[in-house]
């Protein structure tokens, strides 16, 4: 009888382990981005400069209570894209960090935008999602469909979300859904971001870190910061610099 103990209580302390440890970890994302969707139809010698797609890697770092979502640091961070006649296109990844503390219901983002760094703190909450009823499998995990709209944007997000993995995060700054997001589709293949990879690992500390670097703005002021630049230059949040040789 005691050995049977023994083995129960082992068992027992197995299953709370396993379950610990799957609380915490890192989702490898890939981020694919079509580069000519918004361009204007008559600017077929911008289009001939640059691929259609850009790729870009991204990382979902968790526990049981925060979660951060940042760029991976890739070897190429300045990519060029150029003619036969010496005229260079050069794309800029701007810096960013998704930061989520689901005990203190709480979020802080810090934003590159025009080389200048803003940190938008917020409480957690406000995203409407409508649960779809469709259902699919990413990875190795059964997940449900969501979908919203962003007017401010003139954005249309469709979620896929896996309830195994309970976290109420996802990429970059959607979340807020009864499971993590391992896929966003913005505005119909305008910029799909998939999960790659699930890793469940023990963090240490530092490795989920609040960001408290830039000018502190709402998030209403910075989305209008944007606006007002995207209507001087005619550009999106990643900088462009056009370079003749």
């Amino acid at each position: 009888m005691k050995q049977l103990f023994s083995v129960s209580l082992f068992i027992c302390f197995f299953q709370i382990l396993t379950f610990a440890q799957q609380q915490e970890g890192i989702i490898s994302f890939e981020e694919k981005m079509n580069l000519h969707r918004n361009l204007p139809e008559d600017a077929a010698d911008m289009k001939a400069m640059m691929p259609e797609f850009r790729t870009q890697q991204n990382e979902l770092l968790f526990n049981a209570t925060e979660s951060l979502y940042r760029n991976v640091e890739e070897e190429e961070e300045d990519e060029g894209f150029g003619d036969n006649q010496g005229m260079v296109i050069k794309m800029q990844r701007p810096e960013a960090l998704y930061y989520r503390n689901f005990a203190e219901k709480r979020k802080v983002d810090q934003r590159e935008f025009m080389r200048k760094e803003y940190l938008i703190t917020d409480s957690i909450g406000g995203q409407t999602w409508k649960i779809t009823g469709e259902t699919k499998k990413i990875l190795e995990y059964n997940c449900m469909g969501a979908v919203t709209s962003d007017t401010a944007r003139k954005q249309e997000i469709t979620a896929w979300f896996a309830p195994d993995l309970p976290l109420p995060t996802g990429p970059a700054s959607y979340g807020e859904l009864p499971g993590t997001i391992l896929e966003l589709d913005i505005n119909d293949g305008e910029i799909v971001i998939s999960a790659k990879k699930v890793t469940f690992k023990k963090l240490k500390k530092k490795d989920i870190k609040e960001p408290s670097s830039g000018e502190k703005i709402t998030q209403a002021e910075f989305q209008a910061l944007i606006a007002e630049r995207m209507k001087e230059f005619g550009g999106g949040g990643r900088r462009m610099r056009v370079i003749r040789n």
